[in-house]
């Protein structure tokens, strides 16, 4: 039977009604304007833990036979691939929420993962028990409440009510909108013991998902690769090359050049040999879209296709492939050398403007001093993460960027 246009509307984006039906479900649970505000509150306090949370719910995942089986190779050894994929996503859904961002797209996203677990979703062959729906979404609530306790139950107390009480009703809602997709439970399953992971392995593998989504590479060198001669692929056509282990595709699109990665986000389908609908890819296992001239998922615009810069050179088409190193084999105990301050450890506030930030040193600490509206704050210049120089970072309102 043929599908209408709006059941596949509701399979790659999700149900027209999403947005009504999650204002409706908040105004249910009691999640108010206040709660909204607690959200964006706490927002980069969540975005810090989101590695630990991703990777402590897959490391439980991974040690029961039900769930582990999702997650394997058909010669019974984890699909690493497929499992780093699944924490992308988890990790985008989880940053997304933290935004705070609560219109239209977002509930339709979230009406889509739902269905993406059923039947109901792009393909009719998965199907994800609601079980392990609503226990992802309630191990999330517990690891979201030990975050905000942890960090807050001594400094803010007020801020730690007012974020538990928040993140508490969006679950609710949240929850909902996930389950709505299902009916009756299809399986019935044994209880088995426990299975051994590799604690460390996973730990690492959701903070490299959490990085490689926030484009943070450790280290990144580049090198330039000749893949066509331009006759060779004539406006509107493509190429797809070969290079170390990357499949490309190369696009001629409307006098422009474009480099994609062949490489659909949802499990790996050949996106570059989908159709190109204006400047819309769509991937032909199932139909998952993307914007050509940017990579970005039309679902979800924090997800997006790798790009690779195109050069034309002559008659030769000439793209740039970067060389990732994660430091492996970097002590994180090795001290990151710093700049060594110009300044004495005294100053004039004056010299100070709004915004500004000024490196000093405080017995042969390197200090960060920055200003405020009309407060003086000072900090130590080293990131906490891998020792990057706070002071050379920007200030959005009250929070400092490190650079790296």
């Amino acid at each position: 039977m043929a599908t209408s246009s709006s059941e596949n509307k509701r399979t790659l984006k999700g149900s027209g009604d999403a947005g009504s039906y999650f204002r409706a479900m908040a105004d249910f649970v009691g999640f108010r304007e206040e709660d909204h505000a607690a959200i964006k509150e706490t927002r980069f306090i969540i975005e810090k833990h989101i590695p630990q949370i991703v990777a402590k719910f897959y490391d439980h995942l991974l040690r029961y036979p039900p769930t582990r089986k999702y997650f394997l190779k058909k010669d019974g050894s984890i699909d690493e691939d497929n499992l780093q994929l699944r924490m992308s996503h988890l990790t985008n859904f989880w940053r997304r929420t933290a935004s705070a961002e609560f219109d239209d797209d977002y509930a339709q996203f979230v009406d889509y993962v739902g269905r993406a677990h059923t039947s109901q979703g792009a393909d009719p062959k998965i199907y994800i028990p609601e079980r392990y729906v609503i226990g992802q979404v309630g191990f999330v609530q517990h690891a979201i409440s030990d975050a905000l306790s942890t960090e807050l139950h001594e400094i803010d107390p007020s801020m730690e009510v007012r974020g538990l009480k928040a993140w508490n009703l969006l679950m609710m809602v949240i929850l909902e909108m996930l389950s709505r997709a299902y009916s009756d439970e299809r399986e019935i399953e044994a209880i088995t013991g426990e299975i051994s992971v590799d604690s460390g392995a996973v730990q690492k593998m959701a903070v490299e998902a959490y990085e490689r989504g926030l484009g943070l590479y450790r280290s990144i060198e580049y090198k330039d690769v000749i893949v066509a001669q331009v006759d060779e692929i004539p406006q509107g056509e493509r190429k797809i090359v070969q290079i170390d282990n990357k499949s490309i595709g190369i696009f001629h699109h409307k006098e422009n050049w474009y480099a994609v990665s062949n490489h659909c986000l949802h499990v790996g389908g050949p996106i570059a040999t989908g159709t190109l609908e204006g400047d819309t890819l769509i991937c032909p296992w199932h139909g998952y879209r993307y914007e050509i001239t940017d990579g970005h998922l039309h679902l979800d615009p924090n997800a997006s296709l790798e790009m690779y810069p195109v050069e034309i050179k002559g008659s030769q088409v000439q793209i740039q492939v970067p060389v990732i190193t994660w430091g492996d084999d970097v002590d994180s105990s090795e001290q990151v050398p710093q700049p060594q301050p110009e300044s004495p450890s005294e100053f004039k506030i004056s010299e100070l403007a709004p915004g500004q930030i000024k490196l000093v040193s405080v017995n042969g600490e390197a200090v960060a001093v920055f200003a405020i509206g009309e407060k003086t704050y000072a900090i130590q210049s080293r990131c906490t993460h891998e020792g990057g120089p706070l002071f050379e970072g920007r200030l959005d309102g009250e929070t400092i960027i490190c650079p790296w």
